[in-house]
């Protein structure tokens, strides 16, 4: 999997904000705000690659339970497949 470059995140006034562009921009008229652990996946996804890869590098920064991290993860990255904010390869 690899992110979408049609999106991008931004630092505004202490947030980050996922921003469409382009022609993902009249598509998807909207942003959203990411906390500190999607804001991490979102800047390694195109590193990691795979779900499972991602789970080792949470699992690497946070302090969270492997479970939890599989669960979290699983599903944020499912609604950003469905989205079109990240391309499944």
């Amino acid at each position: 999997m690899k992110t979408n470059k049609s999106f991008i995140l931004r630092e505004i006034a202490g947030e980050n904000i996922l921003v469409a562009t382009g022609e993902a921009a009249q598509i998807f008229n909207g942003m959203i705000t990411l906390n500190e652990v999607a804001s991490f996946i979102w800047n390694n996804i195109d590193e990691c690659k795979t779900v499972d890869k991602l789970i080792a590098s949470i699992l690497d920064e946070f302090d969270i339970d492997d479970e939890t991290a599989r669960r979290d993860i699983e599903s944020f990255t499912a609604e950003l497949i469905r989205m079109g904010m990240v391309i499944e390869e």
